[in-house]
């Protein structure tokens, strides 16, 4: 397993890299960025009802009302959240405060799985110690304002992807190391 990771350490530095130009973009344009998260969210929310109410019409042996009713609940969450966008932020930085203590949690539990493993997995348990962290207090203090949310948004996008870097070098190095094993077995095996 931590070969196939190591080979995909490219992901974990992709991943930084989006993680800090998100951060550095809540700095510089927080209204803009608040705005765009939303907007992704409304369209989402209806792109995905219309398609939830195609599918439970379309189904075969007719329709599938649960399909229909998530798809209506979709649209009109959709819909709310363009006219009421401030009750979408508060509601949508708790969801991030969720995301985050899952993401936390995993990262943890990564770091346990690949102790023996990974050198400096220390990286990883700091990354979910921050992301559990971030999202405790995002939903301790929802309405604390959206913009100071914001630039923790931001801090945590920053501190997030420098850490993913770091990982992602680690990463790297395992591969680096492996790479010759993994080819003297595959020409062994194919012999």
């Amino acid at each position: 397993m931590i070969g196939m990771l190591s080979q995909h350490w490219w992901a974990f530095a992709l991943r930084g890299v989006v993680a800090i130009a998100l951060g550095i973009l809540a700095f510089v344009e927080p209204s803009a960025t608040l705005v765009a998260l939303i907007a992704v969210f409304a369209g989402y929310a209806i792109l995905d009802g219309v398609l939830a109410i195609a599918a439970g019409v379309s189904v075969e042996g007719g329709p599938r009302w649960m399909f229909i009713l998530g798809g209506a609940l979709g649209i009109a969450l959709g819909l709310l959240t363009i006219a009421r966008p401030d009750v979408t932020a508060v509601a949508l930085v708790v969801l991030i405060g969720v995301w985050a203590i899952a993401t936390g949690v995993s990262e943890a539990v990564a770091a346990y799985q690949f102790r023996a493993v990974l050198e400096n997995e220390w990286l990883l348990v700091l990354s979910g110690v921050v992301s559990f962290g971030f999202g405790v207090l995002l939903i301790a203090a929802p309405g604390a304002g959206i913009y100071a949310v914001l630039a923790l948004v931001g801090y945590y996008a920053v501190l997030a992807g420098i850490i993913y870097l770091g990982v992602a070098y680690r990463l790297r190095s395992v591969h680096e190391k492996l790479a010759p094993i993994e080819n003297t077995m595959q020409r062994v095996g194919s012999a």
